[in-house]
C-alpha cells in the first residue's frame, strides 16, 4: 500500500511537472501537497526525493525541494546525450522496426502535419499552450517509438534513467512561441524522411538523419535561450 500510495504522489507530481504547471523555483511544501493529492506526508517526500534523484526537484539544505531550471549547460548535454542515443537508436531500428511500428510513426507524424497546417494561419505566428501540449506528446511518443524499435534494452534504459528526452520537452513545453510553423515544417519533413530510411532499412541514413534532426533541436532552443537572456531587464549598480 506504501508503495501504490508514493507512486500515486510521484505520477501527480511527475504530471504537474510535464505541464508546466509547476514554475521554475516553486517551492514544493509536503504537507499542501499531501492534501491535494490524498495522501499522508510520507509518500509525498518519498515522490519528491525520487524526482530530485531524476534531477527534477532540487532539494536546499535548510529551505526545503524547488523546481528545478534546467540550465542552458544542462540542456546542451542533454542533447549530446540525446545525440548519442537516439542515432544509434534510429539506426537500429532501420535493422529492426516492424512494420505496425512505422505504421505507428506515419500515424504521428499525421497528426503533426495537421497541427503544422493550424499552424500557418496563427495570427500570433506560434501555437497555443494546449497545440504545444499536444505536439510535444507526439514527439516524446515518437522517440520512444524509436527506441523501442530499436530492440536495445541497454539503449532505452540510459534514456529513461536520464530523462534525457523528457528534461528537453519538459524545457520547450514551458513557450508556445518555440513552435512556429516553420519549426513544425522543418520537423516533419525531417520525420518523413526518417520514415523512408525506415522502411528502406538504411541504418546509416537514419543515425544521421536523427542527429540532424536533434541538432536542429539544439539550435532552436540556444536562441531561445540567448534571446531569453538578451530581453531580461537589467539590474542597475
Amino acid at each position: 500500500m506504501a508503495a501504490s500510495l508514493s507512486q500515486k504522489a510521484y505520477d501527480y507530481l511527475q504530471k504537474k511537472l510535464a505541464n508546466g504547471e509547476y514554475e521554475p523555483g516553486a517551492r514544493l511544501v509536503n504537507r499542501t501537497l499531501a492534501e491535494e493529492i490524498g495522501v499522508s506526508v510520507i509518500p509525498v517526500r518519498e515522490a519528491i526525493h525520487r524526482l530530485a534523484s531524476e534531477g527534477l526537484v532540487e532539494h536546499v539544505p535548510g529551505s526545503g525541494a524547488f523546481v528545478r531550471d534546467a540550465s542552458r549547460f544542462d540542456l546542451d548535454n542533454l542533447y549530446v546525450l540525446r545525440d548519442a542515443l537516439e542515432s544509434c537508436a534510429a539506426a537500429e531500428a532501420a535493422k529492426y522496426i516492424t512494420t505496425d511500428q512505422i505504421e505507428e510513426l506515419e500515424y504521428i507524424l499525421a497528426r503533426s502535419r495537421k497541427m503544422t497546417e493550424e499552424l500557418q494561419g496563427q495570427p500570433s505566428e506560434h501555437s497555443t499552450k494546449s497545440q504545444l501540449d499536444q505536439w510535444m506528446d507526439d514527439e516524446q511518443q515518437f522517440h520512444e517509438l524509436l527506441l523501442e524499435a530499436s530492440r536495445n534494452p541497454l539503449l532505452a534504459k540510459v534514456a529513461l534513467d536520464n530523462r534525457a528526452i523528457y528534461h528537453v520537452f519538459q524545457f520547450q513545453r514551458r513557450d508556445p512561441s518555440l513552435l512556429t510553423h516553420k519549426v513544425a515544417e522543418q520537423t516533419c519533413q525531417s520525420k518523413a524522411e526518417l520514415i523512408v530510411a525506415l522502411r528502406n532499412r538504411d541504418p546509416d541514413l537514419a543515425r544521421k538523419l536523427m542527429s540532424e534532426q536533434i541538432q536542429r533541436g539544439r539550435k532552436t532552443v540556444a536562441s531561445h535561450f540567448n534571446q531569453q537572456k538578451r530581453s531580461a531587464p537589467r539590474v542597475s549598480s
